[in-house]
C-alpha cells in the first residue's frame, strides 16, 4: 500500500473515454493443460481451485531476499515481473502487453513505461549573490551552528572598502533544490533582484496576501517559515495527517491558498528561495549523505544515492499541479547571511522567523543586490513495466466488456539506515506480495477453468501494477494510456495487503492501525463508489466464503465508526492510497480488499513466515468469485450519484488531461527483461 498520496462534477457519473477497438492484446499462446490439478467441485467458476499450496510457493518467491524488496526500478522487480509472466505463459493466458519488437515469449506480458532519473551536476549548479561589499562587522550569524560556518564566505565578512562583491555558493553545502509535488525537476538559469515575502503563502480565507503592495515582477522572492496550520501538521509528524494524504489544512491550493511558488508565478516573479529550517540546516553538516545536501533533494551526480538507486520520474505523466509554479531552492546558512547582509532584517532575525514559523513583514532587498541561480542536470533513462494478461470471455457480446483484477508487484526495496548485520531488505510479503500472490492464484484458477471449458461471459484482465509505492504509477499509466476501452470496464477489484490477521499473541503499539481478525476482510470503496457493487459483493460472500465484511475504511470522511483512528481528525484516507483510486478517477466502480495495517508495514519485518495463508485463500476465493459474478451478470454496477468532492475533482482533472484514450502498448524498452 502506498504510504502517502498526493492528491468531477456532481453530474459526472461516468467518464466516457474515446474508444477505437475493444482490445490491443497480443495473440494467445497455446494452452498448456498437462499440469492441470484436480480440485474441489466448481463454485463461482473455478474459484475453488485456489489453494494454500500455490499461495505459499508464489509468496515465498516474491518476498524472498533475492528479490531485494522489489523496488521499482530494480533487478529484483524485473525478476518478479519475469516470474509472474512465466506462470501466465505456462497457464496459457493471453498476453496484454507489448505487441511489437518483443524478444521471447515473456515480453508480450509486459506493459512498459519510460522512466527518467534527473541527477544534479554540482559543478554546473551555482548560486551567487552580488551586492554592496561589507564595510566591516563581526561576521555572519551562525557560528557554531550545526552545518554552519560562522562568518560564512560572503555572509557579512570582515572589513571591505565599498563597491560590489559577488560570492558563489556550493550546491549541497550552501543550498539545495527538490522537485515539488507533481512537478518535474528541470534545469534553470535565473537572475534578478530580491524581495522578502514573509512565509510567501497567500491564504484567502484570512485575507493574507504578502504580495499586496510588493513589486515582485521579474524578481526572486525569498521566504521563511510556514503558516501556523501547516507548521502544526508538520509538528504532529505528518504520517497519516491531512497534508501527508494529499489534503492541506489551508484548503484547496490555487483556490483557498497559494504556495510561495504558485503565488510568485501568479505575480510575475522568477523563482523562490526558501530559508532553511533547523532540520535542513542540521542535515547540511552531511552534504555527502545519500540523496545529497539536505537529505531530501534529488540525486547528485557522483555521490552515493542509497541502496535503491537514484530517484526516477515517469516521462509521460502530466503535471498534477493545479496552477503554474516557479522554480525554488532552499538556502543554507552562508547563503542566508549573504542575502540579508545590510538589509532591514538580518539573517539572525530571518532564521528565527523560519524556525518559529513567525510571519515577518515583507520588504524589498537592496536594489544593488542580485542573485543568480543556475541548476545543471543530467538525465538518464530507465524502464518499468506492468504485467498484464487476459482471459477472453465466451459471450459474443459481453466479451467486449472487462472485469479487472489488480494488485501491485513492487515494494520499497532495501533500507539504508539499519545496524550492521541487521536484516535490511523490505521483503514486502504482505505489501503487496500477498495481493500479487492472490492475483496469481486467481489467474491460475481462471486458466485451469478455461482449459476445462469454464469461461466467463466477459473478458477478465489480470493486472500487476508497478510503482504503486512511488505514487500509484502503474495504475495511473494503465488508466491514462489504456490498451483497452475503459468505458467497457465493469469494475476494478484491487487486492493490497491481505496476508496478516490478529493472531492470539498479536500486539501493535500504533493505535492508528486497523488489522482484521481471521475470517474478516476490510472493504474499501464500494459504499463510496457503487452501491450496486456492494450488493454484488454481499450476495457472493453470503453464498460462498461468508467472510465478515468490515467497512471501517469504506468512507472518505471520518465519523464515529469509520476511519477515525488516524493521528488527525481527518483520518488516514485509505480510499485514496492504493491502485483502485486511479480506476475510480476514470469513472470505474471499484473495491479494494485489504486486511489492514500492522507493525511490520513498510519495514524489514514484513516476511512470508508471518502470513496467514488460510486468510489469503478465503479472501482470494471471495475476490475471484466476485469477479466471476460481475463477468456473468446481465447488467453492470453503476457509480453512485453523490461521489466525494475530492474524487469528483480528480475525475474532472483526468478528463481534462485526456486520460483513457486507447494507446498502443510500447515496444520493450532498453534493459527490459525477457
Amino acid at each position: 500500500m502506498h504510504r502517502i498520496l498526493a492528491a468531477g462534477l456532481p453530474a459526472l457519473a461516468v467518464i466516457v473515454f474515446a474508444s477505437v477497438q475493444t482490445s490491443t492484446f497480443a495473440e494467445q499462446p497455446k494452452s498448456k493443460t498437462a499440469k492441470t490439478k484436480t480440485h474441489a467441485a466448481m463454485s463461482f467458476g473455478n474459484s475453488d481451485a485456489i489453494s494454500e499450496e500455490d499461495m505459499k510457493i508464489f509468496e515465498y518467491f516474491l518476498a524472498s531476499d533475492q528479490l531485494e524488496g522489489r523496488n521499482l526500478p530494480s533487478r529484483g522487480y524485473d525478476t518478479a515481473a519475469l516470474f509472474v509472466a512465466s506462470n501466465l505463459a505456462e497457464w496459457g493466458l493471453k498476453p496484454g502487453g507489448s505487441t511489437t519488437g518483443t524478444n521471447g515469449p515473456l515480453q508480450p506480458y509486459f506493459m512498459p513505461f519510460e522512466l527518467v532519473s534527473k541527477q544534479i551536476i554540482p559543478d554546473e549548479s551555482k548560486v551567487s549573490v552580488t551586492g554592496p561589499a561589507p564595510r566591516g562587522g563581526r561576521g555572519g550569524f551562525g557560528a557554531g551552528f550545526p552545518g554552519g560556518a560562522g562568518a560564512a564566505p560572503g555572509a557579512q565578512g570582515r572589513g571591505g572598502n565599498g563597491g560590489t562583491r559577488t560570492t558563489s555558493f556550493e550546491y549541497g553545502k550552501d543550498w539545495t533544490v527538490a522537485a515539488g509535488r507533481g512537478v518535474s525537476l528541470e534545469p534553470f538559469d535565473i537572475s534578478g533582484n530580491l524581495v522578502f515575502a514573509g512565509n510567501g503563502y497567500v491564504i484567502n480565507k484570512k485575507n493574507i496576501d504578502p504580495y499586496n503592495g510588493l513589486d515582485v515582477k521579474g524578481k526572486i522572492v525569498v521566504v521563511a517559515g510556514l503558516p501556523p496550520e501547516l507548521a502544526a501538521e508538520q509538528a504532529a509528524g505528518g504520517r497519516g495527517g491531512a497534508a501527508a494524504q494529499g489534503q492541506n489544512p489551508l484548503g484547496e491550493d490555487c483556490t483557498d491558498y497559494m504556495t510561495p511558488e504558485q503565488a510568485a508565478a501568479k505575480n510575475g516573479a522568477l523563482a523562490v528561495i526558501h530559508v532553511a529550517t533547523f532540520q535542513q540546516l542540521t542535515a547540511m553538516s552531511e552534504p555527502n549523505a545519500a540523496g545529497g545536501g539536505f537529505g531530501f533533494g534529488p540525486a547528485i551526480l557522483g555521490r552515493p544515492v542509497g541502496p535503491n538507486g537514484p530517484p526516477y520520474q515517469v516521462v509521460k505523466f502530466h503535471s498534477q499541479l493545479a496552477c503554474p509554479v516557479v522554480p525554488s531552492i532552499t538556502a543554507g546558512l552562508g547563503l542566508t547571511n549573504s542575502l540579508f547582509a545590510g538589509e532591514k532584517k538580518n539573517a539572525e532575525q530571518i532564521l528565527a522567523a523560519s524556525f518559529n514559523n513567525a510571519q515577518e513583514q515583507p520588504f524589498s532587498l537592496s536594489a544593488e543586490k542580485k542573485a543568480s541561480l543556475h541548476l545543471g542536470l543530467k538525465s538518464e533513462p530507465g524502464h518499468a513495466e506492468n504485467v498484464v494478461a487476459m482471459l477472453e470471455g465466451c459471450d459474443p457480446v459481453k466479451k467486449n466488456e472487462y472485469v479487472i483484477f489488480s494488485a501491485h508487484l513492487d515494494h520499497i526495496g532495501i533500507s539504508a539506515n539499519v545496524p550492521p548485520g541487521a536484516h535490511n531488505i523490505n521483503n514486502g510479503a504482505d505489501d503487496d506480495g500477498s495481493g500479487s500472490t492472490a492475483l496469481l492464484a486467481i489467474a491460475h484458477a481462471y486458466a485451469e477453468g478455461a482449459a476445462k471449458g469454464i469461461r466467463p461471459d466477459r473478458t477478465i484482465v489480470f493486472l500487476w501494477n508497478g510503482g504503486e509505492e512511488k505514487g500509484l504509477w502503474g495504475s495511473q499509466y494503465f488508466t491514462e494510456f489504456p490498451p483497452i476501452d475503459l468505458s467497457k470496464v465493469v469494475a476494478d477489484l484491487n487486492i493490497d495487503m491481505i496476508g496478516r490477521t490478529k493472531g492470539p499473541d498479536f500486539k501493535d503499539p500504533d493505535k492508528s492501525h486497523v488489522l482484521v481478525k481471521p475470517g474478516e476482510i476490510l472493504l474499501v470503496g464500494p459504499n463510496v463508489s457503487s452501491n450496486d457493487l456492494e450488493q454484488t459483493i454481499e450476495k457472493v460472500n453470503n453464498n460462498y466464503q461468508k467472510l465478515e465484511l468490515n467497512h471501517f475504511y469504506d468512507a472518505t470522511a471520518p465519523d464515529a465508526t469509520h476511519d477515525n483512528l488516524g493521528p488527525t481528525a481527518r483520518g488516514q484516507r485509505i480510499f485514496y492510497r492504493s491502485d483502485h483510486y486511479n480506476f475510480a478517477k476514470v469513472g470505474i466502480p471499484i473495491v479494494f480488499f485489504t486486511t489492514g495495517l500492522h507493525p511490520d508495514y513498510h519495514r524489514p519485518g514484513d516476511t512470508p513466515d508471518k502470513i496467514d495463508y488460510h486468510e489469503m485463500v478465503i479472501v482470494s476465493k471471495t475476490v475471484s468469485a466476485v469477479g466471476w459474478q460481475l463477468a456473468q451478470e446481465q447488467g453492470r454496477p453503476k457509480l453512485n450519484e453523490n461521489l466525494p468532492e475530492q474524487l469528483r475533482k480528480d475525475m474532472k482533472l483526468a478528463q481534462e488531461q485526456g486520460w483513457g484514450k486507447m494507446t498502443p502498448v510500447l515496444a520493450p524498452l532498453p534493459g527490459e527483461p525477457f
